[in-house]
């Protein structure tokens, strides 16, 4: 009797069970409004400064940034960082969050030793201007491989750049063997000869594209409606050139981002967990040599750049028109 009773029960739980999935299928697929809330829910996004050359472009940045309350994920060159201590100090203050790098080399391949050494390095040199610990770590290209993800945990990062796998939909991939994390940038591919490449100023300047066909590209990949986007700039580019920023300024004022600081853009990840060996690695970097359709230096500089980065941004300069 008991056996009878405890199947009966099971079937019953069962056919409940099916009985609620089967009404929230029905709701979605019916209810026209709960379909447009889930299709028209902005994108989770959230900003990268790159910088290997001057301050200006990041003080630009900072000003348009701090107009709409609005902060970034920013990787500089060590002597970058090192030159302007008080600009990333500053910053991580704000609640930007402050990188590491190393971009002499990729560290595909590279021994554990160097890139033990050189993530050690890198950590010392964030903690020391900013006094906050250093999170996130990116090598030349974003390149990693399974020794750096040995020598993180070693140190305790929590956080490895990597190269977009998953078109413009950027990830966070949990290799189940380490504790470290990669985040997977969102990628775009321009065709033959150049490839793939991160959704960044420099990356499609470099295989070709001008300003307005990089507003293009924004704009295909924003329509393609992923879950979490990373938009990047290198800042001597999109912090410096008119026509490069103003493409920035459109996307800064869409509805369809919603633009978040690193912590926030983390919150709203769903991390995909992976024996290390299942998780895609892309090592495509076809750009090594840029082949841009104009040099940077043609392009129109933004008015006063590099005269008044200590002013503030007001008024209808940081409006969304």
């Amino acid at each position: 009797m008991k056996k009878k009773k405890v199947g009966s029960y099971k079937k019953y739980t069962l056919f409940l069970l099916s009985l609620v999935i089967l009404f929230v299928v029905s709701l979605l697929l019916i209810n026209p409004k709960v379909l447009n809330k889930i299709s028209n829910r902005p994108i989770n996004t959230m900003l990268m400064l790159i910088e290997f050359e001057s301050i200006d472009g990041i003080l630009q940045w900072e000003k348009q940034l701090d107009a709409r309350n609005l902060t970034a994920l920013v990787k500089v060159q060590d002597n970058v960082l090192k030159e302007n201590q008080e600009v990333f100090k500053r910053l991580a203050d704000k609640g930007y969050e402050i990188a590491g790098g190393y971009d002499k080399a990729a560290f595909w391949d590279m021994t554990y030793d160097d890139q033990y050494k050189y993530l050690k390095e890198a950590k010392e040199t964030v903690k020391s201007i900013t006094g906050k610990e250093m999170r996130v770590f990116g090598s030349r290209y974003f390149a990693y491989d399974e020794t750096t993800l040995k020598a993180a945990d070693a140190l305790g990062i929590p956080f490895i750049l990597g190269r977009g796998t998953q078109d413009v939909e950027a990830v966070i991939y949990q290799p189940q063997e380490y504790k470290a994390k990669v985040i997977s940038v969102t990628n775009v591919d321009v065709g033959e000869p150049m490839g793939r490449g991160s959704l960044c100023d420099y990356s499609l300047w470099a295989r070709g594209s001008d300003a307005i066909e990089f507003g293009k590209i924004l704009e295909e990949s924003i329509a393609k409606k992923p879950d979490n986007m990373i938009i990047v700039s290198h800042a001597y580019l999109g912090g410096t050139r008119l026509e490069w920023w103003q493409e920035y300024e459109k996307v800064l004022c869409l509805k369809d981002l919603y633009w978040v600081g690193f912590d926030n853009w983390l919150k709203s990840q769903k991390i995909i967990t992976l024996p290390n060996a299942k998780i895609p690695l892309n090592n495509e970097v076809k750009y090594v040599t840029p082949i841009p359709a104009k040099p940077m230096e043609d392009y129109d500089p933004i008015p006063g750049i590099g005269e008044s980065n200590g002013d503030e941004v007001t008024g209808e300069d940081a409006l969304c028109l």
